[in-house]
């Protein structure tokens, strides 16, 4: 192993990372390990085929959002950008691997997304986790050369260790979360008073008990008990004080879609 990822590998466990400050160190040590101008760090959402997505570089809004709306049109055309597991399997795979010059020049995918914003050359990794995949694509601008095979080996050999680290830091935010965050996580269609309802029934309060807490009386507690259970997929209180203390928020969408993290989406067709 090279000194140069030795230390990548050291830093990235050295900083306990939880999921808001992971990407950022993502970020810095792949730009630095395998001389990528730009890095994104996505979750594909493959069975409602949603994506979201962070760029480590500064950028309009609008333009991201029509980037990602075109790429969203286009990832279906070939696997390399689908990110599908079985596809990449563990391997650091490359555009060049798939395509010429010339063929890349002339894919839609790349004269609508990549080329407009100066991207030319790209190299990405699939983290697999549970129904979601997180992927890290280092980016190489108009003019730079190509990933070489040593570049790739490198960002091969910090794969797993990227693995390991999202692993790691989705655990440390989830032992952080207080059992109202998991919830609010859990069910973001709640309204702030359903889920301080929801909290207190989580917290094993019976209807009175709530009522008396909030002030308020047994029917609007009652009313507010049949909403909840009308909007989340639970039938019964011992199930939400399962999810409110054991049960990880992102059982159904990623957490980008959930944490407070500016990220970009889109929908493949």
């Amino acid at each position: 192993m090279d000194g140069d990822l030795r230390n990548e590998i050291i830093a990235l466990y050295e900083a306990q990372p939880d999921l808001l400050s992971l990407p950022g160190l993502i970020f810095a040590g792949v730009s630095r390990l395998i001389g990528a101008e730009v890095v994104s760090f996505s979750e594909f959402h493959h069975p409602s085929r949603d994506f979201r997505s962070m760029v480590s570089v500064e950028d309009d809004p609008e333009r991201r959002g029509r980037a990602m709306q075109a790429f969203a049109s286009h990832m279906h055309s070939h696997p390399f950008w689908q990110y599908d597991p079985a596809f990449f399997g563990e391997r650091a795979l490359r555009e060049s691997d798939f395509f010429t010059e010339e063929a890349f020049l002339a894919l839609p995918i790349a004269r609508e997304v990549f080329l407009p914003s100066g991207a030319r050359h790209m190299m990405a990794v699939v983290l697999t986790h549970e129904h979601y995949v997180v992927t890290i694509v280092g980016h190489r601008v108009l003019g730079r050369p190509p990933f070489s095979e040593a570049e790739r080996d490198r960002l091969e050999a910090f794969r797993p260790h990227m693995m390991r680290s999202y692993q790691q830091a989705q655990e440390r935010t989830l032992a952080k979360l207080t059992p109202g965050e998991r919830l609010r996580l859990a069910f973001p269609d709640l309204t702030p008073r359903q889920l301080e309802v929801a909290s207190l029934i989580a917290s094993g309060k019976s209807n009175e008990e709530i009522a008396t807490i909030l002030g308020t009386g047994i029917d609007a507690v009652k009313a507010h008990v049949k909403a909840i259970y009308g909007k989340i997929d639970l039938d019964s209180r011992r199930a939400m004080a399962a999810v409110a203390h054991t049960v990880p928020p992102f059982a159904k969408l990623p957490p980008l879609w959930k944490l407070d993290l500016e990220a970009w989406g889109g929908r493949g067709e």
